[in-house]
This record gives C-alpha cells, structure tokens and sequence, in this order.
C-alpha cells in the first residue's frame, strides 16, 4: 500500500480515537461529578421549617414523603430530632415541664438519646428546686436530696457548688440531730463521689467554719471529722 495513504488512514484513526476519548470525558463529568444530587421538595421545605423551630409543620413535610422514596429514612430520622429540638427550646426558655415532656419521647435508639437524658436531668433539677423554694422543712429534706443526687449523677460543677449551698441551707435549717446528720451525710456523698477542688473546698470550708456547731452534736461529729480528714487528704 501506498505510504501516504496509510499515513492519511493512521491519521483518521487518530483523529477518530481522539474524538470518542473527548466524548467520554465529557460523558463521564456528567456521569459522576456534573449531575446535581437528586433532591426532595418535603424534605428540604421540612429541614428549613425545623430550623426556624416550625415543628409541627417540618413533621407534616417530612411525613409527606413515602416509604418508596430514597428520602424516606432521613425523613423518618429527622421527625425523630423533632422531641429533642423541641425540649431544647423548651428547657432554654426556662418551659421545665414542657421540656420534660418533649425530651422524655426522644427514643433509646435515637443518637439524641444521651443528651436528652441530660437535658431531662436538668429540667428535673430546676423543677425540683422551684420547688424548693416553695417548700416546707417537711419536703425540704428529700427535695435536696433529689436535687443533689441528680447533681451526682450529671457530675457538672456549677450544679455540685450549688448542692453544697443547698445543704448548707438545710442545716442552717435543720430542725433534728438526725436531719443534720442525714444531709452531712449528704454532703459526704457529695465530695466522695466527686472530685472536684473547687467543690472540695467549699465544702471544707465550710464544716471548718462551723465545725464546733457539729462537734457538739454527738451523732453527727463522727462523720463531720471522717469528711474533714477525706477532704484534707484530697486537698493535698
């Protein structure tokens, strides 16, 4: 064959590989990065109206969308966020009781789950002490220690400081050997089961400063000086 024909072949050949390269270039841009992902009108209009705290009307989007629909499991994890974002703002705008009642239908299998209990803790708390505040020295009692055993489990700072206030209110209150006893063993669960310096020394500081109060009280002066010792050796 004639050699300027088979270079004007391998030149058409060339031309003809280099257009198909192109035009699978151009096929595959659209294939995986140029297409937009597919979207849903009730999902996303269900998304803004959680945003904007609309929980009920973000609930009635996100229902609209069916069991077939690839959105259908985000939007059934989303109306699940509803009791938590709502017991959120509840507890945030000081609403306890609706906090309480929002939060307690997040469910146990919810990744909201752990700070919802949390949050229920806390609402629990500043119900407990609205109480508190309105009480008799016959309720007083177990609403500290209510109070302060959620302080114990939720391990915060601010809320230990104020269970030892709370205590101190008590005794200075206390109207029995064995109800001083009772909340200075309160206060001994307090700091054994937490450790926490600026918890440590307030209390310390505390019994220090009344400690001949205590030391006269025969039933209440051995764990009056078993807290005292705990607390120097942790302080140490």
């Amino acid at each position: 064959m004639n050699q300027s024909i088979i270079m004007k072949i391998n030149n058409i050949t060339k031309k003809f590989i280099v257009v198909i390269l192109i035009s699978a270039g151009v096929a595959g841009c659209s294939w995986f990065g140029g297409s937009s992902e597919p979207t849903n009108g009730s999902y996303e209009a269900g998304k803004k109206a959680l945003s904007e705290g609309k929980y009920e009307v973000a609930k009635s989007f996100f229902r609209e969308i069916t069991p077939s629909s690839p959105f259908y499991p985000q939007a059934v994890w989303m109306i699940q966020k509803v009791p938590f974002k709502k017991g959120v703002a509840a507890f945030e705008q000081k609403k306890y009781q609706l906090a309480f009642v929002d939060l307690s239908k997040v469910p146990l299998h919810s990744p909201d789950y752990a700070e919802a209990q949390r949050y229920l803790n806390l609402a629990n708390y500043n119900m407990l002490n609205e109480q508190f505040q309105q009480s008799t020295d016959k309720d007083r009692f177990i609403l500290i220690q209510e109070m302060v055993n959620i302080s114990n489990d939720l391990g915060d700072t601010k809320l230990l400081l104020e269970s030892v206030e709370l205590i101190k209110t008590g005794l200075e209150k206390s109207s029995s050997t064995k109800q001083t006893r009772d909340l200075i063993k309160l206060l001994g669960s307090v700091v054994a089961l937490n450790k926490e310096p600026e918890v440590h020394q307030k209390a310390l500081n505390y019994l220090l400063t009344n400690f001949e109060q205590f030391y006269d009280q025969t039933l209440v002066r051995p764990h009056v000086l078993q807290i005292i010792g705990n607390l120097k050796m942790e302080l140490m």
